[in-house]
């Protein structure tokens, strides 16, 4: 009787394991991988919104050292500095955009949503009659008071995302910068359908006054309108752990942005949207909502640390600035192409200087890297961005 009820539960124990076996491959076979959710994509619709610049379109520059004379007297002297690191690296083009819709392509082939690009330049290679219009331009006049155009202040354009004509709830905010590596799943970036996922590295924001520029200000603005709000009864944390956003998509529900920048802090979204230029004033607007969603609303949120920097493995975020050092460059991306996987997340900053003897070889090594990565031309083309 014994060795009946033993083989009785060694059957079924097997059978068990064949189910799940089963069960697991369907799963697989059926485009959910091991780290996401049950949802897909075509369960949980949302959008994706870029803001974009070619800093050294020509047009470009005259227009802004056109109404920077204008606004100088406004600005004061100290900010020339500021300007002039802006344009020279910041705004750079080394065709970060395509790669990045690329990435999408590739690494989210079953998004469904819409894609936004924020931008009053259209690169000559953005295929902009997409079949059901997947992909859309926006120009900055659909979302912006034209008093206040044209603007080169990124910050007051993302204080300005949510008036999209036709914005999902849930949206993911890419700067053109960012990259995936490797396949992403929702629960990458919302929880259940409906809790973003808010990432902060290993950086307080509270340090920021040891090195103060115009960046690190604008954090600090930021926490002294969240410090504000501590005092209410419905505060659920305190300013001890606000950590700076890593260089990666980044989540948000637009009934929450609307919630900061329409209810609560109308005048601060106006005059941000009135600064032509990065000011000492901004805030900090998509770090601002993701505080204010984790410290104040009742919507669910989940928070995850990742270090900054890039680990030869083990890392889902990568941010590398590459400068006037082309050892350095190059180590960096041999060491991307050594990884036994990419991370999920890249960002690339190009802030090497127009009077560095190698940087058209930096570049070089740049574009070739990001066509190693991702060599096919992707449906947001009309023709090959690389050509």
């Amino acid at each position: 009787l014994f060795g009946n009820r033993v083989k009785v539960l060694l059957v079924t124990g097997f059978s068990i394991i064949v189910i799940l076996q089963g069960a697991i491959t369907w799963l697989l076979i059926s485009g959910y991988g091991s780290s996401a959710s049950l949802l897909r994509y075509d369960d949980f619709l949302f959008d994706i919104v870029y803001t974009y610049v070619n800093g050294s379109n020509e047009e470009y520059i005259r227009q802004k050292d056109y109404w920077f004379s204008i606004d100088l007297p406004l600005l004061g002297n100290d900010r020339i500095h500021e300007y002039h690191s802006i344009s020279s690296s910041l705004s750079k083009d080394n065709n970060e955009l395509c790669f990045s819709l690329r990435s999408i392509e590739k690494f989210m082939p079953s998004f469904q949503g819409h894609i936004y690009v924020v931008t009053d330049q259209i690169p000559n290679w953005l295929n902009v009659s997409m079949p059901q219009s997947q992909l859309r331009v926006i120009s900055t006049q659909e979302i912006m008071d034209n008093r206040y155009l044209p603007t080169f202040n990124s910050h007051a354009i993302e204080a300005n995302l949510h008036k999209i004509p036709h914005l999902k709830e849930f949206y993911l905010y890419f700067n053109d910068d960012y990259i995936l590596g490797s396949p992403v799943f929702i629960e990458d970036f919302f929880i259940d359908g409906r809790c973003p996922v808010i990432y902060g590295d290993d950086r307080l924001t509270a340090n920021t006054n040891l090195t103060l520029n115009i960046h690190k200000k604008a954090m600090l603005n930021t926490n002294a309108l969240l410090n504000g709000l501590l005092s209410k009864a419905n505060a659920r944390t305190n300013d001890s752990d606000r950590r700076f956003l890593p260089h990666a998509p980044h989540p948000l529900r637009k009934s929450i942005v609307e919630q900061v920048w329409v209810s609560k802090f109308a005048d601060t979204q106006r005059e941000q949207s009135s600064h032509r230029f990065r000011d000492m004033n901004d805030v900090h607007p998509t770090y601002f909502v993701s505080r204010f969603l984790i410290e104040q609303s009742n919507a669910c949120v989940e928070q995850r640390r990742m270090k900054s920097g890039c680990p030869l493995d083990g890392q889902d975020f990568c941010n590398q600035v590459l400068t006037n050092n082309y050892s350095k460059v190059t180590e960096y991306f041999d060491g991307l192409r050594l990884r036994s996987r990419m991370p999920k997340f890249l960002s690339i900053n190009d802030r090497t200087t127009t009077n560095y003897t190698y940087q058209d070889i930096i570049h070089w090594e740049f574009q070739r890297f990001l066509k190693e990565m991702f060599p096919q031309k992707s449906k947001f083309e009309s023709k090959d961005c690389t050509i």
